[in-house]
């Protein structure tokens, strides 16, 4: 999840995957430090409080899908690879860009690129296009 269209329109999909077989979501955002970031500096907890109002914004009351938010420090694939392994989930689930707009130029973002090529998991692309479910609600 990086608060982006594509990442919001896949949280979406994931919680209506989840909700049809009675699964549950991990909203995972990955970060990296920018160069001279100081060492105390320690982005996780504000990230965390977004994350929550994302998820408690984009998940109705009578959608029955529990939904955790984790923040891990690294390369984004990198880590929603690991937390997957960690979960045990069977799928991850992406938007074909995020922040910088990949898709709209044709291409994949970075993270679904690289997630798709190196993942021994399954991994669902969901086209920044598709806002059906939420859509008018």
């Amino acid at each position: 999840m990086d608060f982006s269209d594509g990442a919001m329109g896949a949280l979406e999909y994931a919680l209506e995957q989840a909700k049809a077989v009675g699964a549950s979501v991990a909203c995972v955002h990955a970060y990296e430090d920018a160069p001279g970031t100081r060492a105390f500096h320690d982005p996780a907890p504000a990230i965390r409080r977004q994350l929550e109002e994302v998820i408690a914004l984009r998940t109705p009351t009578a959608c029955n899908v529990s939904v955790d938010a984790v923040v891990r420090r690294g390369p984004p694939w990198e880590k929603l690879a690991n937390v997957a392994t960690e979960l045990g989930a069977d799928i991850i689930v992406v938007g074909t860009d995020g922040q910088r707009g990949a898709a709209r130029q044709g291409l994949l973002g970075t993270v679904p690129s690289r997630l798709v090529a190196t993942s021994p998991r399954s991994v669902v692309v969901v086209p920044s296009h598709l806002r059906l479910y939420r859509a008018g609600r």
